[in-house]
Parts: C-alpha cells; structure tokens; sequence
C-alpha cells in the first residue's frame, strides 16, 4: 500500500504566505514637474539672452 504522501489522498493545500503590499513608496522624481520647470527657465533664459544681443548691435 502507498504511503498517503505519495498517493496524494488526504492532503490539503494550505497557503502559506499571502502576498499583500505592506507600505506605499512615494514616487522619486517626478519627471513632468521638473520638464515643466526646466522649460520655464530656458524660455526665459533665451528672452533675457535674446535682449540682450538684440541691444548690443
């Protein structure tokens, strides 16, 4: 006679770890907030610039 491990006949399967999300991380770097800021300032670096070559000649 086979042993009831073998046979399968019996046995329950039990779940031993459940796998829930324990903590929420942040995000980093949001990438849009500093496109949206480093957008800003080269337009007004060009303004500035731009000024500037256009009252030196």
């Amino acid at each position: 006679m086979a042993s009831r491990s073998k046979t399968g006949r019996g046995l329950v399967t039990v779940p031993i770890f459940l796998l829930v999300p324990q903590v929420k991380l942040p995000k980093r770097l949001d990438l849009a907030r500093v496109a949206e800021r480093e957008h800003d300032a080269v337009s007004g670096l060009i303004v500035a610039n731009w000024a500037s070559l256009s009252s030196a000649s």
